[in-house]
C-alpha cells in the first residue's frame, strides 16, 4: 500500500472541496494520444510555445499554409509529416453545454492549476528537478482530460439500476450495473489523486520561490559589498564636510563679531571731533 504524505492529503482535500462548487466549461476540447507520437515530433512540439498547447491548434493548418512566401519570419513550424502524425493521434472531446458533473468540474480545476504552475516564477528555475517543458504539463493535462471524458461517457451511458423483481432474471444486469458504479468511483478517485498531485506540486513551489528570492537578495548583497562600503565612505566624508563647514560658519561669526567690535571702537574715537 502506498503511503500518502500529509501534503498530498491536504491537496486531495483541496481538490474535493473545489468539486463542490460550479466551475466553468472545460477549455480542453481535444486531446492527442501522445504515446502514438514520435519523440522527434514531440520535441518539435515542445519548442512551439511557452504556454499550454491546444490540440486543435496543433493539427490546424495555419492561414499562411498555401502562401508563396512560406512561413512568417521567426514563427516555428511543424512539417507536413509531423502535423499528419498529430492529426492521426488527435481526438475531439464533446462536453455537454449545460449538464455538469464531477468529471467536468475536475477538468476545469486541473486546467487552472496547470496554468498557475507554468506561470509560476519558481517553475523554470534551473535548481529544480532538471529541465522541464510546457509539453510535459500539456500531456498530463490532456491525459487527465481524456480519462475524465471517458468517465463522463460511462456514467452518461449507464442507465438507472435495474429494478429488482424478486427473480434471478436480471442478476447479470444488476451485477454489471454495480460493476460500473465501482469502476466509476475508482476512476474518479484516481483522477482526483492526479489533480491533487499537481496541486501539491504547486504548493511546493511557493516556499521555493521565497527561498530563491532570498538567495537572490543575499547574492546581490554579497557581491555588492564594495559598493556599499564606498557609499558608506561617502557618508562619513559627508559628515566630516558638514562638521568642517559648520566650523567655518562659526569662524565667520567670530570674525564678524570682531569686525563689529572694531567698527564700534573706531566710531567711538571719531565721535568727539563732530562737536568740534
Amino acid at each position: 500500500m502506498i503511503e500518502v504524505s500529509d501534503e498530498m492529503l491536504a491537496a486531495r482535500d483541496w481538490v474535493i472541496e473545489q468539486l463542490r462548487f460550479p466551475q466553468r466549461a472545460p477549455r480542453t476540447t481535444a486531446v492527442i494520444a501522445w504515446h502514438h507520437v514520435s519523440a522527434t515530433t514531440q520535441s518539435a512540439v515542445a519548442g512551439l510555445s511557452n504556454a499550454i498547447l491546444d490540440a486543435n491548434e496543433l493539427v490546424a493548418q495555419p492561414s499562411w499554409w498555401f502562401s508563396l512566401t512560406g512561413r512568417p519570419r521567426g514563427y516555428p513550424q511543424l512539417t507536413t509529416r509531423q502535423r499528419a502524425e498529430l492529426q492521426q493521434a488527435h481526438t475531439a472531446l464533446h462536453w455537454p453545454l449545460r449538464e455538469e458533473g464531477p468529471e467536468i468540474r475536475l477538468v476545469a480545476v486541473v486546467e487552472d492549476v496547470v496554468a498557475r504552475l507554468v506561470s509560476h516564477p519558481a517553475w523554470a528555475h534551473p535548481l529544480l528537478d532538471g529541465p522541464r517543458t510546457i509539453l510535459e504539463f500539456t500531456i498530463e493535462l490532456q491525459m487527465i482530460t481524456a480519462a475524465a471524458h471517458d468517465l463522463f461517457r460511462l456514467r452518461a451511458n449507464t442507465p438507472t439500476a435495474p429494478v429488482n423483481d424478486g427473480t434471478d432474471n436480471l442478476a447479470r444486469a444488476r451485477a454489471e450495473w454495480e460493476r460500473r458504479q465501482v469502476v466509476a468511483a475508482k476512476a474518479e478517485a484516481g483522477l482526483i489523486d492526479r489533480g491533487a498531485a499537481l496541486r501539491a506540486y504547486e504548493d511546493a513551489l511557493t516556499p521555493i520561490a521565497t527561498s530563491l528570492h532570498n538567495l537572490r537578495a543575499i547574492t546581490e548583497m554579497a557581491t555588492g559589498g564594495a559598493d556599499v562600503d564606498q557609499l558608506y565612505e561617502g557618508i562619513v566624508g559627508a559628515e566630516y564636510a558638514v562638521e568642517r563647514t559648520s566650523a567655518l560658519r562659526n569662524d565667520i561669526d567670530d570674525i564678524r563679531a570682531a569686525l563689529d567690535a572694531q567698527v564700534t571702537y573706531l566710531d567711538s574715537l571719531i565721535g568727539p571731533h563732530r562737536n568740534a
